[in-house]
């Protein structure tokens, strides 16, 4: 009887491993849990798998139960062991399998678990190219994409869009991982981060657009080839600006833009009907800021957005 206890006690249990493992992530020590699993994947897939991001979620799992499959006093090789958890207040199972090994260097056995707790996040971004948990940043995939996703362990955690720039708003999401089954709604089954084009960039637009009216509006610059027809003529004798757009009219999520009109009074002597008062040319002002591929606002060495500014008359 001894000598069955202390080889009992050598051993240990399935559902001793179990709990020692989940004490691991209970308590935030991500290293000591990957001592005993290992996902076994590539590095570049696995760099949220760590204490420190493990510590930054908001809620972490707390173990209620622990409970092995009935034996019937036979030996097995392989034990289900049922875990009964809670992330933050949401109640759910786990089933783990605990596999005997042979240990060549003594008559004890020892038991393994043999998947451990991971769970692959897919995170898609629009316009937004990274993002970050814990202080660990990571590319976000094209949405529909099938790249694969980030392993995370258990918890609650939130996810920082980065990468944005000046001019790109984009929220903070909430993810809850507890073990990739999804048999609640609570669950997170996969991420998008999305950028909105913001105020500040429409500020630089608009002051983008009036600089360039006030250059076709001026007789050293007014042959632009960004300038109405009506000012570009080699006849032209007077030019003055009369109105500047104010306002922006119309703005898309590919980064095109309108303005109000802006008004430029021009008087042309040459050709077959040469002007006899001033003309007031009505313009229709329009631009484009240019994107990256991740449909980011491109930015030039002063950090402002490469914006191209074109007019017609309206």
């Amino acid at each position: 009887m001894g000598l069955l206890w202390w080889m009992a006690k050598a051993e240990g249990t399935p559902e001793g491993e179990v709990r020692r493992y989940l004490s691991y992530l209970e308590e935030g020590d991500a290293r000591g849990a990957l001592a005993m699993v290992d996902p076994g994947i590539p590095n570049d897939r696995r760099i949220f798998l760590t204490n420190e991001v493990l510590a930054s979620a908001s809620s972490r799992l707390e173990v209620e139960s622990v409970e092995p499959a009935p034996t019937n006093g036979k030996r097995v090789d392989t034990l289900e062991v049922t875990a009964t958890l809670r992330l933050n207040g949401d109640r759910f199972t786990h089933v783990f399998h605990v596999d005997r090994k042979d240990r060549d260097d003594s008559i004890v056995d020892r038991w393994v678990i043999r998947e451990g707790m991971f769970v692959t996040v897919p995170v898609a971004g629009v316009r937004v190219p990274s993002f970050s948990v814990g202080g660990v940043t990571a590319l976000t995939s094209p949405p529909e994409s099938d790249t694969g996703g980030y392993l995370f362990f258990p918890g609650v955690y939130t996810f920082q869009p980065e990468g944005l720039g000046s001019y790109l708003n984009s929220q903070p999401t909430q993810v809850v991982v507890e073990d990739g089954t999804y048999a609640s709604d609570y669950e997170t089954k996969q991420v998008t981060l999305e950028g909105t084009l913001n105020g500040a960039l429409r500020a630089e637009v608009l002051a983008a657009m009036q600089q360039a009216v006030e250059k076709c509006a001026t007789w050293e610059s007014r042959t632009a080839d960004n300038c109405p027809k009506e000012v570009r003529s080699s006849t032209l004798s007077s030019l003055q600006l009369i109105t500047l757009p104010s306002a922006l009219t119309s703005a898309s999520d590919d980064g095109r833009y309108e303005a109000d009109a802006a008004v430029i009074r021009y008087q042309d002597t040459g050709g077959w009907f040469p002007d006899s008062s001033p003309h007031d040319l009505t313009v229709r002002v329009e631009a484009t800021v240019a994107m990256s591929a991740d449909g980011v606002p491109e930015v030039d060495i002063d950090g402002k957005p490469n914006v191209t500014v074109t007019m017609r008359k309206r």
